[in-house]
């Protein structure tokens, strides 16, 4: 353990000797790499122009779709998926689906003397769409805490499907419905849970699905007919997006989705201009972080991404050394290594 690294610098690095491993760079690597690692398409995670020409890249397929449609990027990579495993100078690469959007992986790193996870974005939760996170058995594990508090408790998939549904019945009845959320996730899920629904669907939307095999609805080129589905992208402006489907169609039920919503203060503030929310997630939610990081039998736990700090203080209740992914100007400070 002596000779292992874990530091977030534009993205995920992992050293142990004279290895070292990028995860999601967001910018052109600037040392030496063994292999550069992709867990999924989002764009806070992949920045297609700093890994043009990085070899050996490795993602899941879908991935390389999404960046190809999206970005216009052909990336050469090598394909990986879950249960499956790459060999790189003597380094296990074990992959693991991650349960997060279409082709979004986790991996473990196993260097003989220990193994390092690397969670990626993940959900523990299973979708109509994607199976929940696979487990990952580790010495080592770094791991996404975007909910990592304990405001973020989500109700079941099934019951927020059960709700969405209803809102969708009742409001196609009389207008429309608009439902706006992630473009990769949301957009997939919606997709496939109201195939059988009158839908249109955002342009940018419409072309990810249809090269990952979605087609149902029609893209959103037209006036859509009254008694429809739309699903978008939250738009910057959606209060004036709202207003103009409004003047068209009088009655439009306009619904957000994220697991941001989890918190009544944020749902208070849509609903007083007349949009609703539902804490539909890609991500797992505080209590799925917390059984995931227990169930791993990790010696150490790096938190990274959205409520990092807060839930490595949440675990080291458990006695689990726990700790935000340090910056390079950090690593000298690291009471662990």
């Amino acid at each position: 353990m002596h000779r292992f690294r874990a530091y977030y610098d534009n993205g995920i690095i992992i050293e142990y000797g004279n290895k070292r491993f990028i995860i999601d760079p967001l910018r052109k690597p600037s040392k030496s790499f063994n292999a550069i690692l992709i867990t999924h398409g989002h764009r806070d995670h992949v920045n297609p122009s700093a890994i043009r020409n990085a070899m050996p890249l490795i993602m899941s397929e879908e991935t390389a779709r999404v960046i190809r449609v999206r970005d216009g990027e052909g990336l050469r990579y090598i394909e990986a998926s879950p249960r499956h495993e790459i060999v790189i100078d003597d380094v296990i690469v074990e992959i693991y689906n991650a349960g997060h959007v279409v082709g979004s992986l986790s991996y473990v790193l196993d260097f003989g003397a220990f193994r390092v996870g690397i969670t990626g974005d993940f959900n523990v939760e299973s979708s109509i769409l994607l199976g929940g996170a696979e487990g990952l058995d580790v010495d080592v594990l770094i791991m996404e805490a975007t909910y990592g508090s304990p405001d973020y408790v989500f109700p079941s998939r099934i019951a927020i499907y059960d709700e969405l549904r209803g809102i969708v019945e009742d409001g196609i009845r009389n207008g429309i419905v608009l439902l706006m959320g992630q473009p990769l996730g949301r957009g997939q899920e919606l997709a496939v849970l109201l195939k059988d629904y009158p839908m249109y669907i955002e342009p940018s939307i419409k072309v990810m699905n249809n090269v990952l095999g979605l087609k149902y609805g029609k893209v959103l080129s037209e006036i859509p007919q009254p008694g429809s589905v739309i699903i978008m992208g939250m738009p910057r402006d959606f209060v004036n997006t709202i207003r103009v489907l409004r003047s068209r169609y009088g009655i439009v039920k306009a619904v957000a989705l994220s697991g941001m919503y989890a918190k009544r203060s944020r749902v208070a503030r849509l609903r007083a201009i007349g949009v609703d929310a539902l804490p539909l997630s890609s991500h797992s939610d505080f209590p799925g972080l917390v059984d995931f990081a227990l169930n791993s039998g990790a010696r150490i736990v790096y938190t990274v991404y959205g409520n990092a700090v807060r839930f490595a203080k949440y675990l080291r209740k458990f006695n689990i050394m726990s700790r935000v992914l340090p910056t390079p100007g950090q690593l000298t400070l690291d009471p662990f290594l």
